[in-house]
């Protein structure tokens, strides 16, 4: 077996592992894999990934593993938990044993800290260590006092339990990121909501400019109603922008009208995404703002995306509606559904509590202009618009409220222009 840091438990003997191999076979990995939020290593369950590997390298179809993502924060840490969650599930000869304290006190572990983990006295571990012997692991621990009490078991840690890779590079990005003090969130989607609130309530400390010069973007922080006064008439190609869809944020809907009515080109497409409990007034508010409708739009989203209890509804597509300043001037043909892979959510992990997937986005950025044109979201939240743009080969201008979600787009932009796939941060 390749050597690994942190397999510090002996091999199994050949029978050992073929016998769990075929178990594998039969029944899938029913111990998950323990990985290390951190640096990604595996912690525990060498033997079961190697079985893995080599059962599909055989052609033999095994159930995704589940892994269980930890923080552990040190090495010391890191190797306190192989030992825990090993001891007392393997059966080690006194020699094999014997080789485990070796290894430890290599490590700089004390006798005591042996000791404590092993079940028995640093006295016992000193004399063992002089005879040459091994030390066996009691059953059950005696009291100063007399009597005795069953030998510790390793106690549960915190951590996130997911299947296959993706979901694990998932777990360890939000857990590197929430305070190790905190408890541990019970599964991945409230994990990362903690991370990105800890996210963003970092980015609102950092100063960010009012105003933000890229090579093919502009990024502005203030009101929308305020912070584009200077913005040319007629100046924008294309609007692609995705306001909120709370009853708070409906009334920015006649504000976005009456702003792109001043500065979309006459005859230009707006796609606006709408949400679905206050369409109608969405509707309303554009069209008294000045805008002209012209048609509705969809993007078509995989599995279970909302549910509005409320009105006891499923909902599995986004409204996406085509707006333009003064008569509309068809360019070419625009297609009206865009079906998105998967469930239609943020390609890696969430980086604001309304994040839009880049692709559904990126369809309405080619449907509603050209290349080298400028497109423009006065509502960038996570800067989604902003990377279908850019990468796409329009000029970008947009801004935010939130300096968070400004500070946030100009990461994703300067990771897109460094060539790190399409400003998803890892």
């Amino acid at each position: 077996m390749t050597a690994d840091r942190w397999q510090l438990m002996p091999d199994l003997s050949a029978d050992e592992y073929a016998a769990l191999k075929a178990d594998i076979a039969a029944n899938g990995v029913r111990i998950p894999i323990v990985i290390d939020a951190e640096t990604g290593a595996v912690i525990d369950g060498h033997h079961r990934l190697r079985a893995v590997e080599e059962l599909a390298a055989e052609g033999v179809k095994v159930p995704t593993v589940d892994r269980h993502v930890i923080r552990l924060g040190d090495d010391e840490a890191r190797v306190a938990y192989v030992l825990a969650a090993n001891l007392f599930r393997r059966h080690l000869s006194r020699r094999q044993r014997g080789e485990l304290v070796a290894q430890l006190r290599a490590q700089g572990w004390s006798l005591r800290r042996i000791g404590g983990v092993l079940g028995t006295s640093e006295a016992t571990v000193r004399r063992e260590i002089a005879s040459g012997d091994a030390i066996d692991l009691p059953e059950r621990v005696k009291r100063k006092g007399g009597g005795t009490y069953p030998a510790t078991r390793p106690k549960p840690t915190p951590g996130l339990f997911v299947r296959g890779i993706r979901d694990e590079a998932r777990a360890r990005a939000a857990l590197v990121e929430l305070d190790p003090d905190a408890s541990t969130p019970s599964n991945l989607l409230r994990a990362e909501e903690k991370a990105r609130d800890a996210r963003m309530s970092q980015l609102r400390k950092t100063k960010v400019p009012e105003r933000i010069d890229g090579p093919a973007y502009e990024l502005r922080l203030g009101d929308l109603r305020e912070v584009w006064v200077d913005l040319a008439d007629q100046s924008v190609d294309a609007i692609v922008t995705d306001p909120p869809y709370n009853e708070a944020g409906v009334p920015l809907y006649r504000d976005l009208a009456e702003l792109a009515v001043r500065v979309l080109k006459p005859g230009r497409l707006a796609a606006i995404y709408c949400g679905h409990v206050h369409l109608d007034e969405e509707l309303a508010l554009l069209e008294a703002g000045g805008l002209t409708y012209v048609w509705h739009g969809v993007n078509i989203l995989g599995g279970l995306h909302s549910q509005i209890r409320s009105r006891m509804m499923n909902g599995n597509h986004r409204s996406v509606l085509l707006y333009s300043a003064g008569k509309f001037t068809p360019r070419k043909w625009v297609h009206d559904t865009f079906f998105a892979e998967g469930k239609g959510g943020p390609e890696s992990r969430p980086l604001h509590p309304w994040q839009q997937a880049v692709e559904p986005v990126r369809h309405w950025v080619w449907m509603t202009s050209e290349p080298a044109e400028v497109v423009f979201d006065p509502f960038i939240g996570s800067g989604t618009t902003a990377i279908a743009a850019v990468s796409e080969g329009r000029r970008f201008l947009g801004g935010d409220l939130d300096p968070a979600c400004v500070e946030t787009t100009r990461q994703r932009l300067e990771e897109l222009a460094a060539g790190n796939g399409e400003g998803e941060s890892a």
